[in-house]
């Protein structure tokens, strides 16, 4: 007959720490006793102490053994969100409690209730509870970094956020019919929008992540968005062409009435229509935009006015419209196409 190979001692002390883990949700912190433990697993309550001094040690390892899984799946579920506004809502959907009979969140109460006795535990609690948070923090900050989120301490945000889903999560688990987790839901996102420059409606957008939509922008893209147009016409009046091709994705088209094609054709034929001009000044007082804000896609349309002076035809004036497409590159936001529409002048 095969030998039975003897489980090794991280094995065992995994084995032992996953049948705790069983036994607390079902019993609670407070109620299991080393002799439940041992009784599930079939073995001696002496092999137990073998492995863990104490039942106050136990029962601190198997909820950080059990919470670290938690917090590890969580992060590997919200690194695979394809933006920063989709992250911060799937930290949303996955911290938010399924039900009143969360297991997991069953396991971080009584937890918490366990760490005002259980020096351990209390320690192990605090610094579960903090890579939480800094879960969202990280998630925050890299919104901000690309440019999705507005957010000038992301470490306080994130405190309030969770302090709130913490405080939220008792509630909804200790007592029957003060919300549901729709409403549970739509209270945390309304917080998270604030915090990051976001309206609810952004984050809401991603319950459905296959089909993207177009919207009003946040307050964040808003701003970078105006920004660029801002930037394309400085370029314009100062004649600067490095700065004018900044403006531009590498394979952008400009459309003044023929499509140009490509970043440097766009430049060379930015500084040959400058070439007619003695001067000229270009404004943009009017612009829509519509974003994906999950996809890093956008459209517009921006009025422009140009006051000039051509070199053959003296001073003059244009009114015009720019249909354009927007694209966010490494956290940027860039013009992917832009289409003239003449109203008056030129």
């Amino acid at each position: 007959m095969r030998a039975v190979k003897k489980p090794t001692v991280a094995e065992r002390r995994a084995e032992i720490l996953e049948v705790t883990c069983e036994v607390v949700i079902e019993r609670g912190f407070a109620a299991t006793r080393i002799a439940d433990v041992a009784k599930r697993l079939g073995v001696s309550s002496s092999l137990i102490h073998y492995h863990f001094d104490s039942k106050e040690q136990l029962l601190a390892e198997a909820f950080a053994h059990y919470a670290r899984k938690d917090v590890a799946e969580m992060e590997a579920e919200v690194q695979a969100a394809p933006s920063a506004v989709a992250q911060l809502d799937r930290v949303i959907q996955n911290y938010v409690p399924e039900g009143s009979g969360d297991v997991e969140w069953m396991l971080w109460i009584d937890g918490w209730g366990e760490a005002l006795r259980n020096p351990m535990m209390r320690k192990i609690s605090q610094e579960l509870d903090e890579q939480s948070a800094g879960l969202v923090e990280r998630v925050i900050r890299h919104g901000v970094d690309v440019g999705e989120f507005v957010c000038a301490d992301p470490a306080a945000a994130a405190t309030r956020l969770t302090s709130v889903v913490d405080g939220l999560a008792v509630q909804f688990a200790a007592h029957d019919g003060m919300m549901n987790r729709d409403q549970f839901i739509e209270h945390v996102r309304t917080l998270a929008a604030w915090e990051v420059g976001l309206t609810p409606g952004a984050l809401r957008e991603n319950d459905d992540p296959v089909s993207p939509r177009l919207g009003a922008p946040s307050p964040a893209t808003d701003t970078a968005l105006r920004r660029l147009v801002s930037s394309y016409c400085d370029a314009v009046v100062r004649r600067d062409a490095e700065a004018f091709g900044d403006c531009w994705t590498a394979d952008a088209t400009w459309d003044l009435g023929k499509p140009v094609h490509g970043r440097e054709a766009i430049v060379g034929l930015f500084q040959k229509a400058l070439a007619g001009y003695t001067w000229l000044v270009q404004t943009a007082p009017n612009a829509v935009f519509e974003v994906d804000e999950a996809g890093g896609t956008g459209t517009g349309r921006v009025m422009i006015s140009e006051q000039f002076h051509a070199k053959k035809g003296g001073a003059g004036s244009l009114a015009a419209v720019y249909h354009d497409r927007y694209e966010r590159v490494a956290g940027t936001w860039l013009f992917t196409e832009r289409r003239i529409e003449t109203i008056s002048g030129g």
